[in-house]
């Protein structure tokens, strides 16, 4: 009787789906959950030996800046909107060792999380001080201010450090905000960045584009 049961419940799945977005006029923003076959075409995807293909899926996600012409002190060098399926492309990327079973079990670890990624950078030959931590502000909205589940910040390469960061010539900080998928919806995402001397950054991610 449960088999059978489950076995109907999998065949009304659409049809639920549908039932759901109509009453709460909610639709996902992107693919979650990912289906088994989904989560091994991501971990292939990031496998794969066609670079281009690569090139062209993660070009979306991320969104590159270039030194600003008024030279500021601090600018930002990248924005990354990491989705679960993303997260799994990424991972099967870099890792060295990693197969689908691996793959399944991250998906599943990460509980449906999303990432904004913000690089910042102090311009080259910088001679002041090393700025405040706090002095990068990171903001997301959609339609409304998004708070993050947490927040975490890093310094990526430090040259005014006496610690021995080996080959490290410009200053950079990673921020990282963790948020629930159901934080979104369809349509574009900002993320603004607020920056020393009254300076700010703004970028915009089309969610549609992406899975």
């Amino acid at each position: 009787m449960r088999r059978w049961f489950n076995r109907g419940l999998r065949s009304q799945m659409p049809a639920l789906a549908c039932f759901m977005v109509l009453v709460t006029g909610f639709a996902a923003a992107f693919d979650y959950p990912l289906q088994p076959e989904v989560v091994e075409e991501a971990y292939s995807l990031g496998r794969s030996s066609n670079h281009e293909e690569l090139t062209n899926f993660l070009k979306p996600y991320t969104h590159v800046f270039e030194y600003p012409v008024d030279h500021p002190i601090a600018y930002v060098q990248s924005v990354e909107f990491e989705t679960p399926y993303e997260q799994i492309v990424l991972k099967s990327m870099r890792a060295a060792q990693y197969d689908k079973f691996k793959a399944a079990e991250d998906y599943q670890a990460g509980h449906g999380a999303v990432f904004v990624r913000v690089v910042v950078a102090l311009r080259m030959n910088y001679s002041g001080s090393e700025p405040a931590a706090d002095g990068f502000q990171v903001s997301v909205s959609q339609k409304k201010p998004l708070d993050p589940a947490t927040m975490t910040t890093r310094v990526l390469c430090n040259p005014y450090s006496v610690t021995d960061w080996g080959v490290c010539s410009v200053y950079t900080r990673e921020i990282l905000l963790r948020f629930d998928h159901h934080e979104f919806g369809p349509g574009k995402v900002t993320v603004t960045v607020l920056l020393p001397e009254d300076k700010s950054a703004e970028t915009k991610f089309d969610l549609d584009r992406l899975r």
